[in-house]
Parts: C-alpha cells; sequence; structure tokens
C-alpha cells in the first residue's frame, strides 16, 4: 500500500525546509510520497473562488481507489497508533482501507481545504486543536507519518 502527501505550494517559513526534506528522505523507504501541489495565492477574489481553484488542483492528483484523509483543525484527533493500526490492517487487506490502492492525506492552503475535499474524504484528521501555520502543519504531519510507520515496521524510533 502506498501512501501519498499532498501539500500546498513550497514550505514557508524556509527555514522549515530543511526538517521537511529530512521526514520526506526518511518516509520515502516506506512508500511514502511527498508532493506539493501548486497552491493558489490570495487575490481579491473571494476566498471560496480560490479554495475552488486549489480544489481542482488536488482532485486531479487523486486517482480512483484512492483512500483520502484531509488534514483539518476540526477533524478526528489521531494518535500515532491509529495510523500505524490503519496502515498495518491496509497491508493486510483489512479496515477502512480494504480495497484501496493507496492513502492520499491532503493539507489544505492558507484558506484551509474547502468543503468539497473534506466531503469527499474517507476520513478528517485533526493534527491539533490549534490552527497551525502551513509549514508547521507539514512537519508535524511527515514526522507522525514517519513515527507511525517506525511502529508498524517494529523500529525503535518510537518509544512506548
Amino acid at each position: 500500500m502506498k501512501i501519498c502527501v499532498l501539500l500546498p505550494g513550497r514550505i514557508k517559513p524556509k527555514a522549515l525546509a530543511a526538517a521537511q526534506e529530512e521526514y520526506a528522505k526518511r518516509l520515502k523507504g516506506f512508500c511514502v510520497e511527498v508532493l506539493e501541489y501548486k497552491d493558489e495565492k490570495i487575490s481579491s477574489r473571494a476566498s471560496e473562488q480560490t479554495k475552488q481553484a486549489e480544489v481542482k488542483r488536488i482532485f486531479k492528483l487523486l486517482k480512483e481507489g484512492d483512500y483520502l484523509v484531509a488534514c483539518d483543525e476540526r477533524g478526528q484527533k489521531i494518535q500515532t497508533l491509529e495510523v500505524a493500526e490503519l496502515v498495518k490492517a491496509s497491508r493486510q487487506g483489512g479496515g477502512p482501507m480494504a480495497g484501496k490502492r493507496r492513502m492520499v492525506v491532503v493539507i489544505g492552503g492558507a484558506l484551509g481545504l474547502a468543503g468539497s475535499v473534506r466531503e469527499r474524504a474517507d476520513a478528517v484528521w485533526s493534527l491539533s486543536s490549534l490552527v497551525l501555520a502551513g509549514g508547521v502543519a507539514r512537519i508535524v504531519l511527515l514526522e507522525a507519518l514517519y513515527r507511525a510507520m517506525t511502529v508498524v515496521e517494529g523500529h525503535p524510533y518510537h518509544n512506548e
């Protein structure tokens, strides 16, 4: 089972880029692909129009049979071991991802995700009860996925 992480634009602030690159490199060994999609610039148009333009970019990257996870502060609080169990079940062909080809985890742009992405999502995860800056949310998500993958593989990175 492959995992694909969709991130909007380039990471900001740039000081976080090294951390993102490090986790992306570590995750590659677990068949996790990190892709940046072009984010929409906030302009004079209505915020909903900006979000809808982003939706089109996100949906173009999805494939039939994808299990979509949207990251949103209003989502379900998810724990490391829950993510690990989801990955483990998917590898065995069971759980909520039975019959799915890959898990796609998406973070929205500066205005967050449009409702249509959350509605299409099979799961909506909250990375924190706080609203996180985009760069911080990326690092939190990538580290959480890396930690979950090490749990599944029995790697000592995660100390229970």
